[in-house]
């Protein structure tokens, strides 16, 4: 049996202020279309689970594959994926949030 009642723990804090480095913001700006499709041979978001207390989508959960594309339309070059979750949550709308992992392949 050990007893820590008359052990005294002493320490000692160290802390610098280091200045601040003022380097230049790199940004990049992306620019892509996702693709999504909810229905036919091969959906790219599927319903996983509904609230069954309401009819309203709010609360209703996705699974998502998505396609990005460099365009809106179907024929548009492929450059990766969307994978991920996706939640209404607007009780009369049909507001949605996403919880995404983008994939670029180009």
């Amino acid at each position: 049996m050990v007893c820590l009642s008359n052990v005294t723990v002493q320490s000692q804090y160290y802390s610098q202020s280091l200045p601040y480095d003022t380097k230049a913001v790199k940004v990049t700006h992306l620019h892509f279309f996702l693709h999504e499709t909810l229905g036919g041979k091969n959906p790219t978001a599927v319903e996983v689970a509904q609230a069954n207390i309401s009819s309203l989508p709010f609360g209703t959960l996705y699974a998502i594959d998505d396609i990005l594309k460099i365009g809106p339309e179907d024929n548009s070059e492929v450059i990766g994926n969307a994978q991920g979750l996706a939640l209404m949550v607007g009780g009369n709308t049909t507001t949605g949030v996403m919880y995404v992992d983008f994939g670029f392949t180009k």
